[in-house]
């Protein structure tokens, strides 16, 4: 009889879930293939099923083995989770990001911390568990993604609102942003799948929407330009027809050819990190290569990309030490100037793993430090340390006034307007309308429910004032 292998991504723990708009977070999710590239190397033998929290309900159904991602803001929904299939005698593995980084952490509530990547060691789980040897950790390592597994995308649900079908190109990241724990984990070094082995991939998918999930789909330098060129005009040659989306960084808009065969290849949409429309801030942040192309370009470069058929989401990050009050109020008159399509705006969170977290760390600046109970602040929404130049709540005003600023209906109308307009894209124009609208209406209800918790009732008087600097 085969044995069950439950593999869960949870949701993030709340007290109470009912501020939380069910089809507005259906179009913010994305499937969980991370759990699916596992799948696909888990031996023969094995009933495998996967339950994303996000969008479907866990039952608690029986199963021989239980292997659970997380976050940080998840970790404590995973570790809850985890321990009540312990308490049914069920083991568990717990994987992920954050557990990687806290594995002394995460131990407590599993019996076994997979750290780093787990493809390289997950059949040594699996078979260290069929033999009753499982250990208490495992290390991953970064390995080639040549002959990367093929995803198990037949578990995944249904139930994803824009029906994407998760693509990898390649892992790591060049840059070392002191916010951003991807470096770390996935290295500085940019690994690259073989182009025709991710173009066989992507014509075995019936998904005409694809999300490519590389940290970013464009690599620095001449040699990364060709690769993704070449893996677009072999979209283009296969006459695959896909629809596609990706991260990338700031560079494209100065990459015309390469923007040139992304159009051709199907693009509808790239997610740009600015980050900050202040210099100091992106000092702060050590964001080199926006600063190497200059804030003063920023609205360029959104019209280089605009040139070619692509809308864009913009991605901002707001509380940094070299952010000011009036911060808010130019991140929003460049979001409406510069016409970028869809925004993600979130404030400042200081990771395990990430020299933000143990600078702060070392500070005293750090206000939710009830660990891990207090993981779950840790979701970018909410303010979780003290800002150098305003107060905490200043912050999370600001950043909710860009929302209101940027994401009412009558604004998302007239950016979809202007977005169409310029890019003559109505899918991405589509999909940048649902965007802000989704992500304004959950920041939104995420602000009225921390308010009616009166969460400043529970925090230091000392943190009504900004923090003192010599």
């Amino acid at each position: 009889m085969a044995k069950k292998l439950l593999m869960i991504n949870p949701v993030q723990q709340v007290e109470h879930q009912e501020f939380w708009n069910e089809s507005a977070v259906r179009i913010m999710q994305y499937p969980a293939t991370n759990l699916a590239y596992l799948a696909a190397l888990t031996p023969p033998g094995w009933d495998i099923k996967i339950i994303d929290e996000t969008i479907e309900s866990l039952t608690f159904e029986d199963a021989d083995l239980v292997g659970i991602t997380a976050l940080t803001p998840t970790a404590p929904r995973a570790y809850a989770i985890s321990e009540q299939y312990r308490r049914k005698g069920i083991k568990t593995v717990i994987g992920g990001i954050h557990a990687s980084f806290l594995r002394d952490e995460a131990i407590q509530f599993a019996d076994c911390v997979v750290i780093g990547e787990a493809e390289s060691v997950w059949q040594n789980v699996i078979h260290d568990f069929e033999r009753n040897e499982l250990k208490r950790f495992y290390t991953g390592e970064h390995t080639s993604l040549e002959n990367l597994a093929i995803p198990r995308r037949d578990l995944l649900s249904n139930r994803y609102a824009l029906k994407l079908g998760g693509v990898e190109t390649a892992r790591g990241c060049p840059n070392d942003c002191e916010f951003c724990s991807v470096t770390a984990f996935n290295g500085r070094k940019y690994r690259a799948r073989p182009v025709e082995q991710v173009l066989d991939e992507l014509e075995a998918i019936d998904s005409k929407n694809i999300f490519f999930s590389d940290n970013t789909i464009l690599g620095y330098g001449k040699q990364a330009e060709q690769r993704a060129i070449q893996l677009f005009r072999g979209m283009v040659d296969r006459g695959l027809n896909k629809r596609w989306f990706s991260q990338v960084n700031i560079d494209i808009a100065y990459s015309p050819k390469v923007l040139e065969w992304a159009k051709k290849s199907g693009c509808s949409g790239l997610a740009i990190g600015f980050e900050s429309i202040s210099e100091d801030a992106l000092q702060a942040m050590h964001k080199v290569r926006n600063l190497k192309v200059g804030v003063a370009k920023y609205k360029e470069g959104v019209k280089r990309v605009h040139d070619y058929g692509i809308p864009m989401a913009g991605a901002f990050v707001l509380g940094s030490d070299g952010d000011t009050k009036d911060v808010f109020q130019r991140t929003t008159e460049f979001i409406l100037d510069s016409k970028v399509d869809a925004t993600q705006i979130t404030i400042l969170t200081p990771l395990p793993g990430t020299r933000l977290f143990s600078s702060l760390q070392q500070e005293g600046r750090l206000l939710r430090t009830n660990y891990p109970d207090d993981w779950t602040h840790y979701d970018f929404t909410e303010v979780v340390f003290k800002p150098k130049h305003m107060t905490p709540d200043e912050l999370m005003e600001g950043v909710t006034q860009i929302y209101r600023d940027t994401s009412s209906r009558p604004t998302s109308l007239k950016r979809a307007f202007i977005s169409f307009i310029r890019t003559k894209n109505l899918y991405g124009t589509a999909i940048a309308y649902l965007w802000n609208r989704g992500s304004g209406s959950l920041w939104m209800q995420k602000y009225e429910y921390m308010k009616s918790l009166s969460l400043s009732q529970v925090e230091d008087a000392s943190l009504s004032r900004p923090l003192s600097v010599n």
